[in-house]
Parts: C-alpha cells; sequence; structure tokens
C-alpha cells in the first residue's frame, strides 16, 4: 500500500463540517487568490508534511500515524458531539477534544513558523553575544536540566539552527508537538462555551485555533492571560471559546483543601450561548484575519478579500533582551473590538 505523501495540518475530517448541506465543496479565499472551490481533501495539506526522512532514504510517518491514533480518533468525535448540540461531556471527553484542540493550534505552518522564528531570533541574539564580548570565543558551556555540563561550539549552534529550516527535521516537529502536550491539560480545565448560530454560518480557516485577548496589553501570547479567549469554529453552525473560569478561581481559592479536591473531581458544565447576525460576523472576521493564507466557507464571504489583503493579525516574536537576560515575547496586534464594532 503506497503512503500518502499529501498530509493535512487541517484535518480534513473537521473541515467537512463546514460543508454547506448537499455540498462537496469548499468556498476558499486565499491571500491575494480565490474564491474557489475544492473538496476537504484538497486543501490545508502539504506534502510529506510530518513526514521524516531516515537515513535509508524511506521514510517515516510515524507522527502522522500518532496524530490520527491520539488526538483524531478520540478528539474528533467529541467535536461532533458538541456541534450537534450535545453539551453534556465526561472529563475523559474534555481531556480528548483539550488535546485536539492543542494539536491543532501547534500542527499547522504558522505555528511552526512562528517557533522558527522564535529560535532563530534566540540563536541570533546567542551568537551576538558571545561574539560581541570576545570575537575569539567559539564556544560556550550548556547546564542541562539535569545539571550536567556539557561544551557546544557556535558553529553547531548555528548549524542546528539551519536543520530546523529543513524539510523533514525531527526536531522541528519535538519543538511544535511538545507544547500541543503541555497545554493539553490547562485546556481541559477551561471554561467551555459553545456559540450556535441562529441564522449565519462559521468560517474556518488554516489557522483554526486562535488566541484572542480582552485588554490591551500588548505583550504576552499565553494560556497564564487571565484576559485570554482560546477560539474554535467546530462546524458550520457551531462555534468553541475557552476562557478562564474566574468564578470558580475565586471560589476555589477561598475553599479548603477538601473541598478543593471535591471542585477539582467534579466535570466543568459546557455552557451554550445562541448568536446571530453580526455576532457570528464578528467570529468570522477575526479568524479571517489571523489566516495565514487561507480561509474555508460553506459559501461565498462578501467581505473575505478585503480583511485577506490586510497583514495577519496572528503574533510576532519581539526580543526584548537586555544586558545579560535574553527575553522573547509575542506582540499582540488583535483587537476584538474592531470586529464588534464594525457591524
Amino acid at each position: 500500500m503506497a503512503r500518502p505523501k499529501q498530509q493535512h495540518y487541517v484535518t480534513r475530517a473537521y473541515l467537512e463540517g463546514f460543508l454547506a448541506k448537499g455540498e462537496r465543496f469548499l468556498v476558499c479565499y486565499g491571500r491575494g487568490k480565490g474564491p474557489f472551490k475544492r473538496q476537504p481533501e484538497d486543501v490545508a495539506s502539504q506534502r510529506n508534511y510530518y513526514a521524516v526522512k531516515n537515513a535509508d532514504g524511506s521514510w517515516d510517518d510515524s507522527l502522522e500515524n500518532l496524530i490520527e491514533r491520539f488526538v483524531e480518533a478520540p478528539g474528533l468525535p467529541v467535536l461532533k458531539k458538541l456541534a450537534t448540540r450535545k453539551t453534556d461531556l465526561t472529563w475523559e471527553e474534555r481531556e480528548n477534544l483539550a488535546r485536539l484542540i492543542a494539536f491543532q493550534e501547534m500542527r499547522t505552518p504558522a505555528a511552526r513558523a512562528r517557533v522558527l522564528e522564535t529560535t532563530q531570533a534566540l540563536t541570533d541574539r546567542l551568537v551576538r553575544e558571545v561574539t560581541t564580548a570576545d570575537p575569539d570565543q567559539r564556544s560556550i558551556e550548556l547546564v542541562g536540566e539535569d545539571g550536567k555540563k556539557s561544551t557546544v561550539t557556535l558553529d553547531e549552534i548555528i548549524t542546528s539552527q539551519q536543520e530546523l529550516h529543513g524539510e523533514y527535521c525531527r526536531q522541528t516537529h519535538r519543538l511544535t508537538i511538545g507544547p500541543a502536550l503541555k497545554i493539553t491539560p490547562i485546556l481541559a480545565r477551561m471554561k467551555f462555551t459553545v456559540h450556535y448560530s441562529l441564522d449565519r454560518e462559521f468560517v474556518t480557516t488554516d489557522t483554526p485555533v486562535i488566541r484572542v485577548f480582552r485588554t490591551r496589553a500588548a505583550l504576552g501570547y499565553g494560556l497564564q492571560r487571565r484576559d485570554i479567549e482560546v477560539r474554535f469554529p467546530l462546524a458550520r453552525w457551531a462555534f468553541l471559546t475557552l476562557t478562564h473560569d474566574h468564578q470558580f478561581l475565586k471560589l476555589f481559592e477561598g475553599a479548603t483543601r477538601a473541598r478543593q479536591r471535591t471542585m477539582l473531581e467534579q466535570v466543568p458544565k459546557v455552557h451554550v450561548r445562541y448568536v446571530s447576525g453580526s455576532d457570528v460576523d464578528a467570529f468570522n472576521r477575526g479568524h479571517t484575519r489571523h489566516a495565514r493564507m487561507w480561509l474555508f466557507a460553506p459559501s461565498a464571504v462578501g467581505w473575505a478579500k478585503e480583511l485577506l489583503a490586510e497583514a495577519s493579525a496572528a503574533p510576532a516574536v519581539r526580543d526584548l533582551s537586555r544586558g545579560d537576560l535574553m527575553h522573547f515575547q509575542s506582540t499582540v496586534t488583535y483587537d476584538p473590538s474592531i470586529d464588534a464594532a464594525s457591524n
């Protein structure tokens, strides 16, 4: 059996949830392209996207197989359950959906590019700092998590960074999948709210999971921010948001340890909100602004070309290092009130 060379970074089965009733094609818009129609199996994929090439020339597809078994198989049924207005989830279902969301956020070309941008900035800063302090220094001493010391040359550091930018690099996959595993339990405990549309269809993009922030703080993109809202369109009539449950956190902080244990064992309810008109448009516009390249919709979207002509609102890496302290942050450029006010 021939191995699949085109590998999806947005799951085909997920994209099928945005097909209009009776349709086989999505309406696709790109930055400077479209609209045109394509089947879900023909979009959001790249050749050998997850593959690693072995020394003997054979292909290692273990990552794609792992995602299929460990992420998609348990997670997609939960997604479809919520999309069909069944919101009574078990802890296992919440965890399976959280894992699907985490991996979907980190598996896209946009996420991969952001990771490489960060590592490149760190490498450039490190080499510049060392050579500025001592032009003759060609190596540095590193201390691992286990406390052991090792020496690495600057040439080795530069070569390692170059390899990350190459095709079929195993370490590049580790740098994206590792964070997905770490944020899964955080997402699972956040407040789930499903927004069901009463009249207009939701769209999705090549970055289905985005992070939106309600305050004007320009720096910081992490889940620890109190104002974070993780957004994930579930299907053409359903949209999921994840936020911190501040009421729960307040009660938890004031509870006894015994009560805290009980609170942590209880499965949080999934909140439901019915939306229409401008609320749906605001979600759709916000997602479109964050697209790396592509918008996928059930039907034609009149404003798609206009928004896709603008620069992406996705965060960029900013070097805030000072002196001996290396510090990098993601800049937040999107203000959700822009789209709420435009309708």
